[in-house]
């Protein structure tokens, strides 16, 4: 069985080192007098944890964000095999990867990129010359010079499945930290590079005088647009493509809500290029920008946009035709907190595919996807395609080439300190098919509140599922089997989405569960709510997304609150009801707390207030599912109550706090 997380206490460590110490050790670790954990040099086996989605990759040390920035590719494809630039921690540098599709497993093939740990890097293979081409900056969400931007060239040995650095490389291109660093190769063999400098971007090229000297680069330049405003703000970024014939350099400038695309002809002097507005308007603009290039000489680039309102589009794919014209479609609305959104193309299945980040300050990957001829994206946040249990992941990254189902699609991303990544067949490849969603319920009526038992009858192998009870976008379980409280009256539609690596099947049944009133129900979120422990006593969690209990060497408590209103007569039943996000044997104790002044963004183990009297023990938290915790004749009117959920296990119960998916619910029936 796959060896899962554990609540390791150390005093004095911080979050995010024991965000790596947490994952999967097994439970006699917490008697041993010292963890050891061995790092392997070459293979980084898949792992996938309880509630995972996609497969857990190498560890990135104390590294974040290294599959960022939004243009940036690191991930290619070449000689059958998909191939990726990721931090190798044994070595303390990048290396080149190797992905394994039998297992699912990254092999670092020992070929060094950057040693810098604070570098982004952009890939690009060429087959035509069987050149890799690496770029490779100092990341900066600012701007200052003095950290050299470096190219490396490896060439490709098939026999051996390996890369080898060329002769003189790496050659510096520029000399300023960047947001993000983008290359190109035109068709005369040229190499083009683009980033922010300052409150502008430039662009530089290999010389090519008149054979291309891959490395000879010019000097960075700002070029004159005409149309076109190449002054931005800090926030600004740049990115480069080749197409038909032609470079485009596309920008965003947040000072007037302009998105702004430079095209530059083949052939034509460096410095000669035309001026086109791809989006405008209010709030249009953000440095969210992902592009790529049809055969027939399209341009896509998915971006993000600044507005505010939630009905309002937040994520947009414009389309350039092969004329020049512009055209946007939205993926997503600011509702669907999408961020940081990819575009991949497979003309063989006429598909777009987007991948972005929901909430935007990280948590799932999702795919929306859109045929080519006809652009139309569903509404909602799309399907989870990975989901890391440990935590949140971000910074969606994949290939800058096409794909088919000669090739399927790798994503990678990265959180808690670990790579994960996610790979489609596309219908090819694996030989595999797409399964077929199919479900049944029992009950499918009664009176709330109503548990239903939920039974998967799809065909096709599947081996990820997504539940909506509510049909109201949001995943309710990834159980195979899930059991689901209905609290409140009224008719549900169901929606199971199921997976594997070839594909994917959608079932909604309309109008499946029917509700009846069985009583006045109430159900409250929490007004606060938020974790202590006894090993940092001064630390403040109350923004978290998640609640704990846990007891071993040390302590870990969850405090909630809720504002109880509107209640007109006595209660037939009073539940507490926590969403397990990481599952344990027992999730600890449940106590009254009479202190309610306490707030989530000043509670510590410090200045915790202390609890009352003894509601009664939570029992097993089992992931994906609701903990219900009967609280007798705690609620006795409106006002305000408070509780404590005190751990009392050495295996941690992790919750979803009203910061997560599913917010903690107190549910009154009244008689």
């Amino acid at each position: 069985m796959p060896l899962r997380r554990k609540e390791i206490v150390f005093a004095g460590i911080t979050d995010a080192v024991l965000g790596v110490m947490r994952h999967r050790f097994l439970l006699g670790c917490l008697v041993a007098v010292g963890a050891i954990v061995f790092w392997s040099s070459h293979v980084t086996a898949a792992n996938a944890a309880p509630g995972d989605i996609g497969f857990e990759g190498p560890s990135t040390g104390t590294l974040n964000a290294v599959t960022g920035e939004k243009p940036e590719s690191k991930v290619w494809w070449n000689d059958g095999l998909w191939w990726a630039s990721m931090w190798s921690q044994s070595a303390g540098g990048y290396h080149i990867f190797r992905l394994n599709t039998a297992d699912q497993s990254w092999v670092d093939t020992g070929t060094q990129l950057d040693n810098r740990g604070s570098s982004r890097a952009d890939t690009l293979w060429d087959a035509s010359s069987g050149k890799l081409y690496v770029s490779s900056h100092v990341f900066s969400t600012g701007s200052s010079s003095g950290s050299p931007a470096r190219l490396y060239r490896f060439s490709y040995n098939a026999g051996t499945d390996s890369y080898s650095l060329d002769s003189g490389f790496p050659v510096q291109i520029g000399n300023y930290k960047s947001e993000a660093l983008t290359i190109a190769k035109d068709s005369t063999g040229q190499l083009w590079a683009t980033w922010k400098q300052g409150t502008t971007f430039v662009v530089n090229a290999s010389v090519c005088n008149p054979g291309c000297n891959d490395a000879v680069w010019g000097t960075p330049f700002t070029p004159t647009v005409p149309g076109t405003k190449t002054t931005f703000n800090s926030d600004d970024i740049s990115a480069v493509i080749a197409f038909a014939g032609k470079v485009g350099v596309f920008w965003s400038n947040q000072t007037n809500g302009t998105d702004y695309f430079a095209v530059h002809e083949d052939s034509s002097p460096d410095t000669s290029w035309s001026g086109e507005i791809a989006l405008s308007g209010s709030g249009l603009a953000d440095d969210h920008i992902n592009m790529k290039s049809d055969a027939s000489g399209r341009v896509y680039a998915v971006v993000k946009t600044s507005r505010d309102v939630s009905t309002d589009p937040l994520i947009l794919l414009l389309v350039r035709s092969t004329s020049g014209t512009w055209t946007s479609t939205t993926v997503g609305l600011k509702a669907d907190h999408h961020t940081r959104p990819i575009v991949e193309l497979d003309e063989a299945g006429q598909t777009i595919h987007v991948f972005a980040t929901s909430p935007e300050s990280g948590g799932l990957i999702y795919e929306k996807t859109s045929p080519m001829g006809s652009t139309a994206f569903p509404a909602g946040k799309g399907t989870v395609v990975m989901k890391n249990a440990d935590g949140e992941l971000n910074n969606v990254t994949s290939t800058k080439q096409n794909v088919s189902p000669a090739t399927g699609l790798v994503v990678v991303a990265t959180g808690q300190h670990f790579y994960f990544h996610q790979y489609f067949t596309l219908g090819g490849g694996g030989g595999g098919t797409a399964p077929t969603a199919a479900f049944s319920a029992s009950p499918t009526s009664g009176n709330a509140p109503l548990t239903v038992q939920f039974t998967d009858a799809s065909t096709g192998g599947p081996t990820s599922w997504q539940w909506d009870f509510q049909d109201d976008g949001s995943i309710d379980s990834t159980q195979q089997n899930p059991s689901f409280v209905y609290t409140n009256p009224g008719t549900y539609s169901v929606k199971l989405n199921v997976s594997n690596t070839s594909g994917s099947g959608s079932l909604t049944k309309t109008g499946y569960i029917s509700v009846s009133p069985a009583g006045v129900t109430l159900a409250f979120n929490p007004t606060d709510d938020s974790f202590v422990r006894s090993n940092l006593p001064n630390e403040q969690n109350g923004s978290l997304n998640n609640l704990r209990s846990f007891k071993s060497a040390a302590e870990t408590d969850s405090y909630l609150k809720f504002t109880v209103t509107g209640l007109t007569g006595p209660l037939a039943s009073a539940k507490l009801r926590l969403f397990v996000v990481d599952a344990s044997p027992n999730a600890g104790i449940l106590y009254r707390v009479d202190d309610v002044t306490w707030s989530e963004q000043t509670i510590t183990w410090t200045n915790k207030p202390p609890t009352s009297a003894t509601i009664g023990p939570a029992g097993p938290a089992k992931l994906g599912t609701w903990v219900e915790i009967d609280l007798g004749s705690t609620i006795t009117g409106d006002g305000t109550y408070s509780f404590a959920l005190v751990g009392t296990y050495p295996d941690a119960a992790w919750f979803s706090s009203k910061e997560g998916a599913n917010s903690p619910q107190l549910v009154l029936t009244q008689s």
